[in-house]
């Protein structure tokens, strides 16, 4: 999803190219956009020039609601999937750690939009941090597709 809010909404980029960019095996590729396109995070279009983008405003979706979508609830521990998974949570110090890390995880994964993201790893790549890998997170390995994909 980082991968398609770096890149312009009027093009459809093809599972293919994602795949390679992300280094991501096809066939999880595949089951991924299908979950996405479901959940209407991407639009999928079939047949010769089809492609995936961007779903309107999931650019605004968080990390968070992005992970949970694919893995359901972010549980840190057993114990917190309630009471029935743990008999010692209500008199437990240890739960109380890891509810209060768990807290933390969801605040910080719920701040972070993907466009942010997305905007994140363009920075990163203009500053050379990337320099000498084939491609980085959200940005195409070719930096004349970075530019295209932005509009620059």
């Amino acid at each position: 999803m980082v991968y398609l809010a770096g890149r312009d909404r009027d093009q459809l980029v093809s599972a293919r190219e994602i795949a390679k960019n992300q280094n991501i095996p096809q066939r999880f590729l595949r089951t991924i956009v299908s979950q996405f396109a479901k959940l209407g995070f991407i639009n999928s279009f079939q047949g010769n020039g089809g492609g995936v983008r961007l779903a309107e405003g999931a650019e605004n979706k968080t990390l968070l609601e992005v992970i949970e979508a694919v893995e359901g609830p972010i549980y840190l521990n057993v114990c917190m999937q309630g009471g029935e998974a743990c008999q010692f949570s209500n008199q437990c110090a240890v739960h109380l750690v890891w509810h209060e890390a768990q807290e933390s995880i969801q605040k910080i994964l719920g701040r972070k939009k993907i466009k942010e993201l997305a905007q994140v790893n363009f920075d990163l790549a203009a500053g050379g941090l990337g320099a000498g890998s084939d491609a980085m997170c959200g940005i195409p390995a070719n930096p004349e597709d970075a530019e295209a994909s932005r509009g620059n």
